[in-house]
C-alpha cells in the first residue's frame, strides 16, 4: 500500500475517532448529572450539539480564493487539514440557565491552533487546571546522556500542549438562547 493511501486511511480513522469522541464529550457534559437532579437543574435544559468540519482554501473561476467548510464524509482527510470544531448550546427550557460550563478534550490526534471566544480557558495538563496560554507552562522532564540523570526543564506552554477547553458562562443562557463555541486545530 502507498504512503499516501496509507495517510489518506490514517486521516479518515483519525476524523471518524473525532467524531466519536464530539459525541462522547458532549455526553459527559451532559450527563453527569442523576436523572432526580436534572429535573431540578435547568442546566439539564441546555442542550448541546457538536459537529467537526473541515477547512479549504479554494479559488472560485475568477481565481478569488475562498475558505470552505465541508464535512468529514465528503472531503479526504489528510495530516495537515485544518479542522473546525463546533459545539452549538440551546436553552429549551422556560428559565434562564446560569453557572453553565463546557469542557471539550482536545483529540491527541489534533493539534490545537485557537479558539473563537478570548474568555475560554486552556488547559494543557490533561484538564487538572486551566488558564490563559500565556500563563501556562509545561514541565518535561530528560535524561542527560552523559550522567543518565532526568532533568527537570519548564518552558512556556504552545497552542498545541493544549488538552482541553474550558468554557464557563459568566452570563445567564436566557430561555430559548443559543450560539455557537468554536476551536480550531489541524490533524497531526
Amino acid at each position: 500500500m502507498s504512503s499516501k493511501r496509507t495517510i489518506m486511511i490514517e486521516a479518515a480513522i483519525v476524523v471518524g475517532m473525532l467524531s466519536t469522541g464530539m459525541v462522547v464529550a458532549q455526553s459527559a457534559h451532559a450527563s453527569p448529572l442523576q436523572a432526580s437532579i436534572q429535573a431540578a437543574d435547568p442546566r439539564a435544559n441546555v442542550k448541546i450539539e457538536s459537529k467537526v468540519l473541515v477547512e479549504r482554501n479554494e479559488q472560485d473561476a475568477t481565481g478569488q480564493t475562498a475558505t470552505k467548510l465541508y464535512q468529514p464524509g465528503d472531503v479526504k482527510v489528510i495530516p495537515g487539514d485544518k479542522l473546525v470544531f463546533i459545539n452549538s448550546y440551546h436553552n429549551t427550557g422556560s428559565t434562564a440557565v446560569t453557572g453553565f460550563v463546557v469542557n471539550n478534550p482536545v483529540h491527541s490526534a489534533v493539534a490545537f491552533t485557537g479558539v473563537n471566544e478570548n474568555w475560554a480557558m486552556l488547559s494543557v495538563d490533561g484538564g487538572k487546571n486551566f488558564g490563559e496560554l500565556i500563563g501556562l507552562t509545561i514541565t518535561e522532564t530528560t535524561i542527560d546522556g552523559a550522567e543518565s540523570e532526568s532533568v527537570n526543564i519548564t518552558r512556556a506552554a504552545q497552542p498545541s500542549d493544549v488538552t482541553h477547553i474550558r468554557w464557563s458562562f459568566d452570563k445567564a443562557i436566557a430561555a430559548g438562547a443559543s450560539g455557537e463555541l468554536r476551536f480550531s486545530g489541524i490533524v497531526k
